[in-house]
């Protein structure tokens, strides 16, 4: 269904033109829930209310996409935009990225504002849905309320600061040199993959720019932002990038009545799990990799074949591979890492661990697949079950068959309030 078949559909679904008719949406509200869980089984959907039966809080987690994050690689992306529809408030993203790098929406919320309770509610609603796991890595700007929520709701998960947003802090603090260069350099500090690379380039950092180098040594935790001193697997995923785009693409439909909005949103992830699922199929019928890391492996194949390698230890599969510029690394099969640290954080073969399986397979002549060697969220077979399911929109108001019960919940449109800036740490 096209976009402007679909606005025409939603501006029907309340018998009103969007963006008007707030009030009859905050009424409808229950039912169509009820009808979202009904369309969509596993859904969970939950209202909160206060004590005059005005909104204030709504989550929806579609069924579909807990399920396929099962197979995801566990890293969750939290941002929020402002609502435009007269009530202010939040809309608030939950979102995960799949292996070949697009974004996977698992929750959103509407928040009335943002503040402890409304956090605490939001991450509440979250853990009904995606357990607490040390596997688990929460990635969001510094908002300090919102952090306080991950760790009380979250105890085992661990925490990392969008690079995007910490890096206008960085640059701000940048004196008597060109800002974007300071905002560039400090990104290049969080990608090393060793801390002899890194301290080096740290040590450059403070000489070039004294100031910048004083405001992250003094307000900022190298363990949150820098790769070599990240607790766990991040994979690529340093900024909120994924969610930013997703408020782009809904920019507009936050000046929407709350059911028209809330309907677009689920038409948007129904069309994106569409299309990608074909690409999933399609992509794992012709690879046991995703096309991403499938796509790397090729492109480094023809390099890592003339790379020098010598067997060291053909019980634990490991090998000393000599690279184009002389230099010597270890690298392992068995413990699939490489002392480049390349494999070891991106979880899938680098240049050197590439040239040992070209040599393990050549000279060794046991079978050994390629995809063996990374991690299983690569796999293009799981990468079509995060997207097997189907998601469906809400039918027109006409064809709805909701108890009673259900209907006669009253649900009234919340105060008015004026747009509040976030809450964050203060540079």
């Amino acid at each position: 269904m096209s976009n402007h078949v679909r606005s025409l559909r939603v501006k029907n679904l309340s018998g009103c033109d969007v963006p008007g008719c707030q009030e009859e949406s905050y009424k409808m509200m229950n039912s169509y829930l009820y009808m979202l869980e009904q369309v969509n089984p596993g859904t969970k959907t939950c209202v909160k209310l206060d004590e005059g039966s005005k909104f204030k809080y709504l989550f929806v987690a579609l069924g579909a996409c807990i399920e396929g994050f099962a197979v995801m690689r566990k890293v969750i992306v939290v941002d929020a935009t402002w609502l435009k529809n007269g009530y202010g408030g939040a809309l608030v993203f939950v979102k995960a990225q799949d292996p070949n790098r697009h974004a996977y929406p698992l929750a959103f919320e509407l928040l009335d504002r943002e503040n402890d309770a409304s956090w605490t509610w939001f991450f509440e609603m979250l853990k009904s849905v995606i357990p607490d796991s040390s596997e688990l890595v929460f990635m969001s700007d510094r908002n300090r309320i919102l952090i306080s929520a991950i760790v009380n709701m979250f105890p085992q998960a661990h925490h990392g600061h969008c690079l995007w947003h910490l890096k206008k802090n960085v640059k701000g603090h940048a004196c008597s040199v060109k800002k974007d260069i300071v905002g560039h350099r400090f990104m290049e500090l969080s990608r090393y993959y060793t801390e002899a690379e890194f301290n080096s380039a740290y040590d450059s950092f403070k000489i070039s720019y004294p100031s910048a180098y004083k405001y992250v040594e003094e307000h900022t935790e190298k363990a949150k932002w820098a790769r070599v001193f990240f607790p766990r697997d991040r994979y690529n995923i340093n900024t909120s990038n994924i969610v930013e785009s997703m408020k782009n693409v809904l920019k507009e439909a936050t000046r929407w009545a709350l059911i028209p909005m809330l309907d677009y949103i689920i038409g948007k992830i129904s069309d994106w799990f569409n299309q990608r699922r074909k690409d999933a199929v399609a992509g794992s019928i012709d690879s046991k990799l995703v096309p991403l890391v499938e796509n790397y492996l090729h492109e480094l194949w023809p390099v890592a074949q003339k790379l020098r390698v010598q067997e060291l230890d053909s019980y634990a599969f490991e090998y000393e591979i000599t690279d184009t510029e002389g230099k010597m690394f270890l690298a392992s099969l068995v413990g699939k890492s490489c002392t480049c640290k390349v494999w070891d954080y991106e979880n899938f073969p680098c240049l050197r661990g590439l040239a040992a399986y070209i040599n393990f397979t050549t000279n060794v002549g046991r079978r050994l697949h390629i995809h063996e060697l990374g991690s299983e969220y690569y796999w293009s077979e799981l990468w079509a079950v995060a997207y097997s399911r189907t998601l469906y929109v809400v039918s027109d108001s006409s064809s709805w068959n909701v108890p009673d019960y259900i209907k006669e919940v009253k649900i009234m449109p919340p105060d008015r309030i004026a747009r509040e800036g976030k809450k964050r740490v203060r540079s």
